[in-house]
């Protein structure tokens, strides 16, 4: 592992290098402050680019003070049943403030970040979050394109379920209506070239890992801890976009995002078991095109481990993900999505066959975690979503089922635009199962949730 003025040095560099970018620019008098709409994200909008124009002079004047500053963001209130700590709190309130900067400047040079601060539970817990998700210098210059600073990297072409997204992490204890906002950067560099009209060839570095952020385990005679590690990682990823078909080809370097259990001893009676982020190779390919009404899209990943021979319980084995979907527009604001995903364990052994009632306990427990109790697991995933009353109003129901363990999830949601600067979102997320399935044992967890949010 490295030391820390090692991983000093490694965030030293990356920081320095978005440094350099804005100093160049800046010092040769290249960027000054243009009118030129903001450069659009990887991620879709938090916030509408248009504010009210009639009738409100006062916001509007102080809006448009914050956007010709590249300042967005939105104050958001809520309520949800459960939280998604795995604990038994409910009724808990949220309350956040979101900001974005997003600054463009002359010769291809532009500025974002995006940060939160999120407080769970003034009705009957407490649980305080902040993040800086993205902060990042960004440069386009004829055919390259380079980032450097913190940074969400998203890979894959199918919905929400992308066996090559495995490069920076998500904050499943995020309490937000939309699915994606749990997204959060890591320090890289990225640069990309492109070669003719559809090819480019990317390639990041990211010196320090971040895995996903998870709730605690919480289980009577045990404690877990996570293990933190310092690796870099690398990935390349070669993409043709633009064309009849669009494809890629990906491979990662690294640590896994998710946690390998490991029981390393006992104190006093208690299981003492470290929550490993083991190193992985990935090898991934996604390719999706459109005829007529319908887009088809597949991506699939073989995942390499340090335990090829799938002979060691602690560290999970090598196996092959595999996501197809059909997405259908009916017209009239209506469309649709159904996937089927297969997830095959290489050199498959059964953890709930350990003779050991305490390790068969939890290397099950990390099996079903990352999808290994089985050595195939089928499944499927759907969304439909529905605009009414000129697109002011928004449904979505979302859902999924593993065919092995019974697991499922249900999520309606309703979404609706009371002006340009004020939202209000309602939904509910339901799990169901077998305990020993990824959903099933997500049942404590179940919600309805409420959002109200104010964008200025």
């Amino acid at each position: 592992m490295p030391t820390n003025s090692s991983a000093n040095f490694k965030r030293l560099l990356v920081n320095g290098a978005a440094f350099f970018l804005l100093a160049f620019f800046v010092a040769s008098g290249w960027a000054q402050n243009a009118d030129i709409p903001p450069e659009p994200s990887d991620e879709p909008s938090l916030f509408p680019e248009d504010f009210p124009a009639d009738g409100e002079e006062i916001n509007n004047k102080w809006h448009s003070s914050l956007n010709e500053m590249g300042l967005t963001g939105s104050l958001r209130s809520g309520f949800w049943s459960s939280n998604r700590l795995s604990d038994n709190n409910n009724s808990i309130g949220v309350g956040s403030l979101w900001l974005k900067y997003d600054q463009r400047f002359s010769g291809g040079l532009s500025a974002f970040v995006e940060g939160y601060a999120e407080n769970q539970g003034f009705i009957d817990s407490d649980y305080d979050v902040s993040r800086i998700k993205e902060s990042y210098v960004h440069l386009r210059k004829g055919d390259w394109d380079i980032r450097a600073g913190k940074q969400i990297i998203a890979w894959g072409r199918t919905d929400r379920l992308n066996p090559t997204d495995n490069l920076t992490p998500r904050d499943f204890t995020l309490l937000s209506p939309e699915i994606d906002e749990d997204r959060f950067g890591v320090n890289a560099i990225k640069a990309s070239k492109v070669f003719g009209m559809y090819s480019s060839l990317t390639v990041a570095w990211i010196p320090e890992f971040e895995h996903h952020t998870t709730a605690d385990i919480k289980l009577a005679d045990f404690s877990f801890s996570k293990t933190k590690t310092n690796d870099s990682q690398y990935a390349i990823k070669f993409d043709q976009s633009g064309g009849d078909i669009d494809w890629s080809f990906s491979y990662m370097s690294g640590r896994d995002l998710g946690y390998d259990l490991a029981i390393t001893g006992s104190s006093g009676g208690t299981v003492l078991v470290n929550q490993n982020y083991n190193k992985v190779e990935t090898f991934g390919a996604d390719l999706a095109t459109i005829v007529g009404s319908n887009r088809y899209a597949i991506e699939m990943a073989y995942t390499r481990t340090e335990d090829n021979a799938g002979t060691n319980f602690l560290i999970k084995n090598p196996f092959l993900f595999t996501v197809v979907g059909i997405e259908h527009d009916f017209g009239n604001n209506l469309s649709a999505i159904v996937q089927g995903f297969h997830n095959h364990v290489m050199n498959y052994q059964d953890p709930r066959n350990i003779s050991d009632s305490t390790e068969r306990f939890v290397y099950s427990l990390s099996a079903t975690g990352n999808g290994q109790l089985e050595q195939d697991s089928f499944g499927l995933s759907g969304r439909v979503g529905k605009k009414w009353m000129n697109e002011t109003l928004e449904g979505e129901l979302a859902g999924s089922m593993l065919f092995t363990g019974h697991g499922y999830s249900v999520r309606p949601k309703l979404t609706y635009a009371i002006s340009d600067s004020l939202k209000a979102t309602a939904g509910y997320e339901f799990y169901g199962g077998a305990s020993d399935t990824v959903l099933g044992a997500r049942r404590k967890n179940k919600a309805f949730f409420s959002e109200i949010r104010y964008f200025f």
